[in-house]
């Protein structure tokens, strides 16, 4: 499914906004942790849990407002951590959410660069652990799923903006 088929109305402008996050998460990702992320599906948000035990989430602003979520399973989380700093973990820990914490501010930040004629800021990451864990979308915003594989494991990130 292309970007266009998963977001129907309002397609053109909202391929605008989720292009370049799928471009800067293959070139963090291979830029930072040495492996190139393949997209395998997209698709509208459902409710519903994510799926996997870490998620980063970094809110935009500007003329355009919304939310970047980049949710990793434990194992790929700490793989994040090893990669980019040398320290191994085998479970969620403070080191490894920080990890996942700056990997998502540069998948966002390289986002927004390519987004520049929009004006747009980001937040600071907050990451949320747990299996279970729910991040909720303002009702009005109908986030876009964009699934990956890499060889650190399958992650996921999820695109809602409003204002389009």
């Amino acid at each position: 499914m292309t970007t266009a088929q998963a977001t129907g109305a309002g397609s053109a402008l909202t391929a605008e906004y989720i292009n370049p996050v799928i471009s800067a998460t293959r070139s963090v990702f291979e830029m930072m942790l040495g492996c190139t992320p393949t997209r395998t599906g997209l698709y509208l948000k459902q409710e519903g849990a994510p799926y996997h035990e870490v998620s980063a989430v970094i809110g935009v602003s500007g003329r355009a407002t919304g939310t970047i979520v980049v949710s990793l399973s434990t194992e790929a989380a700490c793989s994040v951590l090893e990669r980019m700093v040398g320290i191994e973990a085998t479970e969620i820990n403070r080191e490894v959410c920080d990890a996942v914490g700056e990997l998502t501010n540069m998948i966002a930040g390289a986002a927004k660069a390519q987004l520049a004629a929009h004006q747009l800021s980001i937040s600071l990451p907050n990451v949320l652990s747990g299996k279970g864990h729910v991040v909720h979308f303002p009702s009005e915003v109908q986030p876009i799923v964009i699934m990956f594989d890499s060889e650190i494991g399958a992650l996921v990130i999820e695109v809602g903006f409003n204002g389009l």
